[in-house]
C-alpha cells in the first residue's frame, strides 16, 4: 500500500505540473504507474470539464473561452504529451531511414516540422472548442470533455504494454517493463468501464469516441512500427495529443 501511495505522487509529479512531494523512484513503485496513468487523465477531465463549466456561464468571447481551454490542458501537463508530438513529427515528415529517424527524435532542438505540427494542432484545438462553445444545447454532450484524457491515457498505458519498442532504452521500455503482466488486462476493464458510463451518461451516440479512438490506435500501431519501428516515449506522448483533438472533432459530431 506504502508503494502504491508513492506511485500516485510518482505519476502526477511526471505527468502533470500539480506540486507533489518527490520521492524515490523504484522498481516496485514504477509497475503501479500504467494503472495510474488513467487516474491522471481523471483529474485532468475534470478539472477541464469544471473549467468549460465556468467558462460557459462567463461573459468572456467565444474566441476568448476556446483559447483558455486550450491553454489549460497545455499548462496542466507541462507540454510533456506536446513535446513528444514535435520530436516524433520532426522525425516522422524527414523521411529519412527509421536510424536516422530515431536520431532526429532524440535531437533537443525544434526543426520546421515540430513547430508546424504545434501551431496546426494549437489552431485545430481551438477551433474545436470554438464550436463547442457556440453549440447550442452543447452543454449535456460536453460532459464527454470529462472522458477524453482518461480513454486517450488508457489506451497510451496499453501502449506502453502491448506495442513494440524502437529502442532498447528509454522512457517507453521502463515503464512497459515495469509493468505486470495483468496490466493490460486491467487497462482493458478500465476501458469497458469507461464506455458504459459514457453509454449511460450520453447515450450510443457518444459512443463514437472509444470506437473512433480503438480505430485510431490500430492505425497508430502500423504507423508507428512502419516509420519507427515500434514506440519511443516521444511517440506515445504524440499520439495523446492526436487523440485527444481527434476525440475533440467527434465530439462536434455527437
Amino acid at each position: 500500500m506504502k508503494d502504491f501511495l508513492y506511485a500516485i505522487l510518482i505519476a502526477f509529479s511526471f505527468f502533470t505540473v500539480i506540486p507533489m512531494p518527490l520521492v524515490e523512484w523504484t522498481g516496485r513503485r514504477m509497475r503501479f504507474l500504467p494503472l495510474l496513468m488513467p487516474a491522471v487523465g481523471l483529474v485532468i477531465g475534470f478539472t477541464g470539464y469544471l473549467l468549460y463549466s465556468l467558462l460557459v456561464v462567463s461573459a468572456l468571447s467565444t474566441f476568448s473561452k476556446a483559447v483558455i481551454m486550450v491553454l489549460f490542458y497545455l499548462v496542466i501537463t507541462g507540454g510533456l504529451h506536446m513535446d513528444g508530438l514535435m520530436d516524433t513529427a520532426d522525425a516522422y515528415f524527414s523521411r529519412q531511414s527509421r536510424e536516422r529517424r530515431l536520431e532526429i527524435m532524440k535531437d533537443s532542438h525544434l526543426g520546421a516540422f515540430a513547430v508546424m505540427t504545434f501551431v496546426s494542432l494549437i489552431l485545430a484545438k481551438i477551433t474545436c472548442f470554438f464550436e463547442i462553445f457556440r453549440l447550442e444545447g452543447a452543454a449535456p454532450k460536453a460532459l464527454l470533455l470529462l472522458f477524453i484524457p482518461i480513454l486517450s491515457r488508457i489506451i497510451q498505458a496499453s501502449m506502453l504494454c502491448l506495442f513494440p519498442y524502437a529502442k532498447e532504452d528509454g522512457l517507453a521500455v521502463m515503464y512497459g517493463e515495469a509493468a505486470e503482466g495483468r496490466t493490460p488486462y486491467i487497462l482493458g476493464l478500465y476501458f469497458i468501464l469507461t464506455t458504459v458510463v459514457i453509454y449511460f451518461l450520453t447515450g450510443i451516440r457518444g459512443l463514437i469516441l472509444p470506437l473512433g479512438l480503438l480505430l485510431f490506435c490500430a492505425y497508430y500501431y502500423f504507423s508507428t512500427k512502419k516509420s519507427f519501428g515500434g514506440i519511443t516515449g516521444d511517440v506515445v506522448g504524440g499520439f495523446v495529443e492526436l487523440a485527444e483533438l481527434l476525440m475533440l472533432m467527434m465530439l462536434l459530431l455527437v
